[in-house]
């Protein structure tokens, strides 16, 4: 089954306490992009790619001209806990845009351009070289995170979580028990053949959170009829002592039951 509606949640402020235990269960591996994922020679070439196509909207030096900057401190709150693939998707599918006078438009670069380029904006971030070029394939396993390691979401990201499908602790309304740590979504639509084949084997955890707004859903998801499933949800995150929550975009249904 599956639902989109788009909501918006406040931004509240959270510590960063559980970062470490929290992202990255124990013995999950975990690779960064402080590994030396590029090559300074690609970094390179990936400069003379951006000058060329992506410059006069961001700026030589990433500051965005048109206000969206690809490096610094607004680049890593928009980018931290997505992996290294997210970022060359919606590169790769929005960008460059179309200008007069040029026949560059979203989705024109070779696929090694839109690579080299990446590489070029992880160097802009004082994110290091190692000794081999990155690859599009390899981009999903590196992690875009701050030298001090992960840390927990910001309220209001938009996020997919999986968890098991119950009625709440008050009289009234739904939770997801067992959850497991929110994680970065770049849609808030139903999920690709990937996501919900990764949320089919993805491990519960121990969470919780409020499901808001499920009353909306109306006769296209009945909550009844999933008691004791596994779901996957999409929707903005909003975590406060005792009343973590998530304002529903999406509700898949992942497995038939929770694993015991």
């Amino acid at each position: 089954m599956k639902l989109s509606i788009r909501k918006k949640v406040p931004f509240l402020f959270i510590p960063a306490i559980l970062a470490g235990t929290l992202l990255f269960p124990q013995g999950a591996p975990h690779k960064t992009v402080w590994d030396g994922i590029y090559s300074e020679e690609q970094a390179s070439r990936g400069r003379a790619a951006y000058l060329d196509n992506c410059s006069p909207c961001h700026g030589a030096d990433l500051e965005g001209l048109n206000g969206v900057r690809l490096s610094g401190p607004e680049f890593m709150e928009r980018w931290r806990e997505f992996d290294v693939g997210s970022l060359y998707d919606f590169i790769s599918k929005s960008m460059p845009r179309r200008r007069e006078g040029s026949e560059n438009r979203p989705g024109s670069l070779s696929e090694q351009t839109y690579t080299d380029i990446i590489t070029h904006i992880l160097r802009s971030n004082h994110f290091p070289a190692g000794p081999k070029e990155l690859t599009s394939s390899a981009m999903t396993s590196y992690q875009i995170e701050g030298k001090d390691g992960p840390k927990p979401l910001p309220n209001g990201a938009l996020v997919q979580v999986v968890g098991c499908l119950n009625p709440a602790r008050q009289a009234t309304g739904w939770r997801l028990s067992r959850a497991s740590e929110p994680a970065r979504t770049s849609t808030s639509k139903a999920s690709t053949e990937g996501e919900l084949t990764a949320a089919v084997t993805k491990p519960l955890g121990g969470l919780e959170f409020r499901l808001t707004n499920i009353d909306i859903l109306g006769d296209a998801f009945n909550p009844k009829d999933h008691v004791g499933q596994k779901i996957q949800a999409k929707g903005y995150l909003t975590r406060q002592p005792g009343n973590e929550r998530i304002d529903i975009t999406s509700l898949e249904v992942a497995a038939q039951r929770c694993d015991p």
